[in-house]
């Protein structure tokens, strides 16, 4: 899959699956849930500006000699653009197109799709396979989980909302944990201090839209342009920031870059509706993390080991089978815990720090 761009920095940031702070990223027993697509992308030079999603374009014309590549990544970084402000400009484009599909996403038709995830670990692939349903609407409403066997055990991830409460549960090698966001709070908070985005804090708290809103954040933006089995398809490249690296490396005190961190990661976004289901446009297919770049084991004897360091692909999360649905009632959302012997984490502290929601007790009390 070749992705061509218009900024060639390798991009920055991790993202992580779950309600859980920074270094904590969610696993599979030994395995890092993260996300990426891993099959080649043909394509074209970048548009100059994101088409707006809902907006008419006009596809890439395919390439007739795309390079031969691993993956997008090692093809994103071969031409590295020139000039600070060029760059400024595509970190904003990007940004945007990253917020239009969280916008898609939250305020757009509920849809439901199947989700099927590769993590690359210690010389092995663990296979994942799940659902995950979004009603969209404004709602806060969705339902995500997958299931992976890693050959000894099976490892479950959860996440539920109904807009009020969203519910994180893990299950990694029979030990279960449980975590809660008041998001309804969040957005009464939000009322409260009048804020009155269409994006509201809680469409940004689990699932997919909030590994999005941490790739924006943690990561410097580019974009590009490829086509997956003749679809046109928009790309989000992102390298880790350097202040995020900064805060990991002093996170783990000096030792070795976790391996299963990621630190580049491309997000491709449907260009077009499918033409047999006629919808998904703006809606992200696929999801690749990489590690950094990592020295090839069988250099030649005497070759220089730096010419041939090449990013490894942690994790590719694909949304596929993609279908426009009539939104369930509410109750479908409704997380009925089985685990009442396990005492939950109450999480919403973290999220009032991301969104700067700062009242009185007195006002959070009449939420009450």
């Amino acid at each position: 899959m070749k992705i061509d761009r218009h900024d060639r920095d390798q991009p920055k940031g991790p993202v992580k699956l779950r309600f859980t702070p920074p270094l904590r990223p969610f696993a599979f027993g030994c395995v890092l849930v993260a996300v990426f697509f891993g099959q080649r992308l043909g394509g074209q030079p970048p548009p100059a500006d994101p088409p707006t999603i809902g907006q008419t374009t006009h596809p890439p014309t395919p390439d007739p000699n795309p390079p031969r590549a691993e993956n997008a990544a090692e093809n994103a970084a071969e031409n590295t653009g020139d000039g600070a402000a060029d760059s400024v400009a595509d970190q904003q484009r990007a940004a945007a197109l990253i917020d239009q599909v969280i916008d898609r996403l939250a305020n757009g038709a509920a849809f439901d799709c199947k989700i099927r995830q590769r993590v690359r670990t210690a010389g092995r692939e663990v296979l994942g396979v799940g659902t995950y349903l979004q009603v969209g609407g404004g709602t806060g409403q969705f339902s995500f989980q997958i299931e992976m066997h890693d050959g000894t055990g099976k490892h479950r991830l959860q996440q539920i909302s109904d807009g009020r409460l969203a519910w994180t549960r893990t299950e990694i090698a029979g030990v279960v944990s449980l975590s809660r966001v008041d998001v309804g709070w969040l957005d009464e908070g939000a009322r409260t201090l009048r804020r009155n985005d269409r994006i509201k804090p809680s469409m940004m708290v689990g699932g997919p839209c909030e590994m999005l809103d941490s790739i924006r954040r943690d990561f410097d933006l580019k974009l590009g342009k490829s086509s997956l089995a003749g679809r046109s398809l928009l790309v989000v490249i992102g390298t880790l920031k350097q202040s995020r690296r900064d805060e990991i490396t002093a996170m783990v005190n000096g030792a070795e870059w976790p391996a299963l961190f990621p630190t580049r990661v491309n997000v491709a976004i449907a260009q077009d509706d499918d033409p047999e289901m006629n919808f998904g446009k703006g809606l992200p297919i696929r999801i690749e993390y990489f590690s950094d770049p990592i020295a090839a084991s069988d250099a030649p004897q005497g070759e220089l080991r730096s010419t041939l360091k090449k990013r490894q692909m942690i994790s590719l999360l694909e949304f596929y089978s993609i279908r426009p649905v009539a939104p369930p009632p509410i109750q479908r959302f409704r997380f009925e815990n089985q685990d009442t012997e396990i005492d939950f984490v109450n999480e919403t502290g973290r999220y009032e720090d991301r969104f700067n929601i700062r009242v009185s007790a007195k006002e959070r009390e009449r939420y009450r």
